[in-house]
């Protein structure tokens, strides 16, 4: 069996910085079997929280909202941007109280993944909230307006809700809350 090697990057000027895009970089790499990559871009952005939000009474709390790189109105979730050094969970807690109004009792991570293999982008910190129980109105503060809706976890595992997603991250989100096992822990911020 072969071992594989990583590349290594020989020079990196960043082309671009700006609003919610960190940098857009043009490297030149040098491959493992010795050829040169001249003009091989990444992109970067800031890392982000998603979270599954089910309450007491097991309904999920799903967001129904614009999302400009779509280009249409999705079902999305709760969540948002990770500031650099934030804990991701804290994110998914700020994220959820901000644009729902409900805050949840038990957490639990379902992984973080880069969003594109080759370019990076940035990573999806994924979580399930459990015990999620309204405390106030929800104060987001985002562009997009935002409709609340529950719906029961059944209805969501569907190709038609996908394809209302139409994120990937979103859908992953779906299939690992209710199919991987997770361990929960108490809040942070409670």
């Amino acid at each position: 069996m072969a071992i594989l090697k990583p590349w290594t990057t020989v020079d990196r000027h960043v082309e671009f910085s700006g609003g919610p895009i960190r940098e857009i970089v043009k490297e030149t790499v040098l491959l493992p079997d010795g050829r040169v990559i001249p003009d091989f871009y990444t992109a970067r952005m800031g890392d982000y929280a998603l979270v599954y939000a089910v309450t007491d009474e097991n309904r999920v709390l799903i967001l129904k909202q614009y999302k400009h790189g779509v280009g249409r109105v999705c079902l999305t979730f709760p969540g948002g941007h990770v500031a650099p050094g934030e804990d991701p969970a804290i994110a998914a807690e700020r994220e959820l109280l901000e644009e729902t109004g409900y805050r949840g009792s038990r957490l639990a991570s379902l992984g973080s993944f880069v969003t594109n293999a080759n370019q990076g982008c940035n990573v999806a910190h994924l979580f399930r909230i459990d015990g999620c129980r309204r405390e106030r109105a929800p104060e987001s503060g985002d562009l997009e307006e935002m409709e609340l809706m529950h719906f029961a976890p059944e209805e969501l595992r569907t190709p038609s809700m996908f394809t209302e997603m139409g994120v990937l991250s979103y859908v992953t989100l779906v299939l690992l809350a209710e199919l991987r096992p997770t361990k929960s822990r108490g809040l942070l911020s409670n």
